[in-house]
């Protein structure tokens, strides 16, 4: 291979490797809290409060709160929880009702590799309900669109249990 050759292929990797590298996000459960108990919820309230919209931390993971001043038996919340997972494709990750915790995993969409959503969840003496949901993904360095992936499970969570 002469000098020059060895040059184009030797820069073509130092301009598209970082690219590859770097532009990768990879879902992993163990990046999610373990439980509700790692969620302040109070802060996720003010805000939910002051605009009552949902918020975005990165593009490649999303947030919904939910805050409802609603009766609700712990088994009900969890079925619902689990079912608005299967309503989007996933597979039931982890159920943790010690934690308040509830995760799903997703394969391959036309926008991501694979998806984890954690649903935490906080019922205080059975009249409030929180919940608050985070979704990240996996892409590779092409990106997508952005979609809000935890306001879909979020939307049907709160359509079931305005039915309760």
């Amino acid at each position: 291979m002469n000098f020059k050759t060895s040059m184009k292929l030797f820069l073509a990797l130092v301009v598209i490797s970082p690219l590859l590298y770097s532009c990768m996000s990879v879902a992993k459960l163990s990046d999610f809290p373990a439980g509700s108990k790692e969620i302040d919820f109070d802060r996720y309230s003010a805000v939910y409060h002051e605009q009552k919209n949902p918020f975005w931390s990165a593009a490649t993971s999303n947030e919904y709160y939910i805050e409802r001043d609603i009766i609700i038996a712990e088994k009900d919340l969890a079925d619902i929880i689990k079912q608005a997972l299967f309503e989007h494709g996933y597979s039931i990750n982890k159920v943790d009702l010690e934690n308040n915790f509830i995760s799903g995993r997703r394969g391959m969409q036309a926008n991501e590799w694979n998806s984890i959503t954690g649903v935490y969840y906080q019922l205080d003496n059975n009249k409030k309900l929180q919940v608050y949901i985070i979704t990240k993904i996996t892409q590779d360095f092409t990106g997508g669109w952005r979609e809000n992936r935890a306001k879909k499970i979020g939307e049907i969570i709160e359509s079931k249990v305005g039915s309760k």
